[in-house]
């Protein structure tokens, strides 16, 4: 089958859910084509260039300047005048046609009929789809992930989705949470169903429990507001006056890294975080493997942003490693408190920090057993081989959306 991907940026090295959907699609033999709506700059996953997949990518490129995004939309409407206005009716589609996207999108989907089916990532890409609606191949899916139904739509307003909801796309939230949400801004529910993201069991061997003098705890991910940074650093500060012997490592980067720095030389625990930065794949396995526990202390930002079910915590538990978290979002559909992890409320620094010592105080035999069960969690629910076949099913009619 021929199968085209549609996602907002390529090759984004923090979305490995996404390029594990793609690459499990070719070694499936099917055909795949990748629109993306802008190009990302950065380290590159090794499986981009091992797929050869730069060659399969076409980009939108959507300028960032309004000027020149708007000389970009009236060039098109000058070459297709009809098609153009229709894209740009706010009755019919409400006011993100001002985005210009649907717009900018048309040249590269103006014929869909060549795919046998579309898969979107992100709500807004799904909403480009359906706006797009001449041509539309039978079988589409959009999945929504996280701030595509918590931003956006606080950005935009509940009836954002209206023309996605009204069209035949099949809808495919990532986690239960997200799938009542959907249906509470107006989705109809025999068309919306949860599929998971998931992780690939064959690159994660399972983790054994190392005593050690020195804890080491580690944060993977964006230093964003959502990713509750803040309260790592802050549960390491009430670890050390408990009396053990730890340190924070941090890897990634982002908007909050000199607010967090800051925050780490106020504590005076310079010596005790270090700020890894983005490592490549094989970097951040050895971190995650040399960790004694993986810490995930998201929390909702102020803009309403919001997880989905993290990626590096399915890693984590595919590893069998012990991983503290929060009751935040779609979590607790991965994690459940003292079976194969631990969870906290969001943005309680002090209730974290007993919950890592929890983990760090469990006997060996209770440690063993919770980390057994957090591998079996990801093979049963969160395997990326079994959800990408189930998608591929889906995606030929052998089985309901």
């Amino acid at each position: 089958m021929k199968v085209l991907f549609m996602v907002s940026s390529f090759p984004a090295l923090s979305e490995t859910f996404i390029l594990n959907q793609i690459t499990g699609f070719i070694d499936q033999g099917h055909d795949i084509s990748i629109l993306a709506m802008t190009r990302a700059t950065g380290k590159i996953h090794p499986d981009v260039e091992k797929y050869d997949l730069m060659n399969k990518v076409q980009f939108v490129d959507i300028p960032k300047n309004p000027i020149a995004k708007l000389v970009k939309a009236l060039m098109i409407i000058r070459t297709v005048p009809k098609t153009g206005m229709r894209l740009l009716n706010q009755k019919k589609y409400g006011k993100f046609v001002w985005s210009f996207r649907p717009l900018l999108v048309y040249p590269y989907l103006k014929d869909q009929t060549k795919y046998d089916m579309l898969i979107a990532h992100y709500g807004s890409n799904g909403l480009i789809l359906s706006i797009l609606e001449q041509n539309m191949v039978e079988k589409s899916f959009t999945f929504f992930h996280g701030n595509d139904l918590t931003g956006f739509v606080k950005r935009f307003g509940k009836e954002i989705y209206a023309p996605l909801f009204e069209s035949q796309i099949t809808l495919l939230p990532i986690s239960k949470l997200w799938r009542e949400k959907l249906i509470d801004y107006g989705a109809n529910p025999e068309k919306t169903k949860v599929h998971h993201m998931g992780v690939d069991l064959t690159k994660f061997q399972e983790s054994t429990f190392k005593k050690s003098d020195k804890v080491t705890l580690l944060v993977v991910g964006r230093l964003t507001e959502k990713k509750g940074i803040d309260i790592a650093i802050s549960s390491l500060k009430y670890l050390l006056m408990l009396g053990y012997e730890a340190e924070l490592r941090i890897i990634g980067d982002g908007e909050e890294r000199e607010e967090l720095k800051a925050m780490t030389e106020n504590l005076k625990l310079e010596a005790k975080v270090i700020f890894a930065g983005w490592l490549n794949q094989e970097e951040v396995h050895m971190e995650i493997e040399k960790a004694d526990i993986i810490l995930q202390p998201s929390r909702t930002a102020k803009n309403g942003d919001m997880e989905g079910i993290p990626v590096a915590l399915m890693e984590a538990l595919a590893r069998g490693k012990l991983v503290v978290t929060t009751k935040h979002s779609g979590i607790p559909e991965l994690v459940q408190d003292g079976h194969n992890g631990f969870l906290a409320p969001e943005n309680d620094s002090l209730i974290f920090a007993e919950k890592i010592a929890d983990a760090l105080n469990m006997p060996l035999v209770n440690k063993k057993e919770l980390m057994k069960n957090a591998r079996q969690t990801v093979m049963e629910e969160f395997n990326i081989d079994i959800l990408n076949m189930q998608l591929s099913e889906m995606c030929a009619g052998r089985i309901d959306a």
